[in-house]
């Protein structure tokens, strides 16, 4: 198991407030829009970028709600149709506890014709951090077991690496107050705001998001799994404004240790996996 990897400090601007957004009734979400809010619905990505329906939900089908405790985010097979990546602090509350235990946490997903509810293995994740909100956002990543294999959806694979700037797609499953809202938007990774020496690096982003997209998978537009989305820094959170470095989403690169924990969870889960 991966652990106590040295990261880099990270710290926002000087006028900008931070939050790692998760849609929980301890947690008020703020919504950061740049510019407008251009997430659109499955059916209306297919229609602007001029896709098959079919071609949309193959393609980005892996995404679903992960809810723990009273938290809800955002998170996406990737690797194999039993591994979960998502944002730590979805799973984690302050002070390094699990939000939920037992049958307290489950991925929640629309695949092979009905709705899949799976429990979340949390004793078995693989994370950056156990206590994300005291530690830097590069660490706030968790790949875990699900207790099943999901039927019908393609996991995600992960790219190799995400260039800086590129076009990316933002796929979330949630709202803020956890109201379910699949959506998917088409736009940027702007700049690298920070590096760790376990290779993974911070990224700002020009995509709209709030309370419920945590953990949301920063992908290509063919659908490789390149990063996963973790909190804003903004200093009017709530409050449409143009992309600024006091003003933007931030997630984190599918680089370093969290590919290692990836590999590492999928080959340990291999066998238990079921090929959609």
């Amino acid at each position: 198991m991966l652990a106590g990897l040295a990261l880099c400090h990270i710290t926002g601007p000087a006028a900008a407030q931070e939050r790692k957004n998760v849609a929980a009734r301890d947690l008020p979400p703020s919504a950061v829009v740049i510019d407008q809010d251009d997430r659109l619905s499955r059916a209306d990505f297919a229609r602007v970028n001029g896709l098959p329906l079919s071609v949309v939900n193959a393609r980005f089908g892996a995404t679903g709600l992960v809810r723990c405790g009273s938290a809800v985010g955002t998170g996406q097979l990737v690797g194999a149709s039993n591994v979960l990546v998502t944002a730590a602090h979805v799973l984690f509350a302050p002070g390094g506890k699990p939000r939920g235990d037992g049958g307290g946490c489950t991925f929640q997903i629309d695949a092979g014709g009905r709705r899949q509810v799976v429990p979340i293995d949390v004793e078995g994740v693989v994370c950056g951090a156990r206590e994300p909100y005291n530690e830097p956002a590069v660490k706030d990543w968790a790949v875990v077991p699900l207790a099943g294999a999901v039927i019908g959806a393609k996991p995600y694979m992960p790219a190799r690496s995400i260039a800086v700037p590129s076009d990316i797609v933002l796929g979330a499953a949630a709202k803020s107050g956890g109201v379910e809202a699949f959506s998917l938007q088409s736009c940027r990774a702007r700049q690298v705001t920070a590096r760790a020496p376990s290779g993974l690096r911070e990224v700002a982003l020009d995509c709209d998001a709030e309370g419920g997209v945590s953990g949301a998978g920063l992908l290509t537009p063919e659908g490789a799994f390149v990063g996963v989305y973790v909190g804003f820094r903004s200093a009017h959170p709530g409050k449409a404004g143009p992309y600024s470095m006091s003003h933007y989403n931030f997630g984190v690169t599918a680089e370093g240790t969290l590919r290692e924990a990836i590999d590492e969870v999928v080959g340990r889960n291999r066998s238990a996996s079921v090929a959609p």
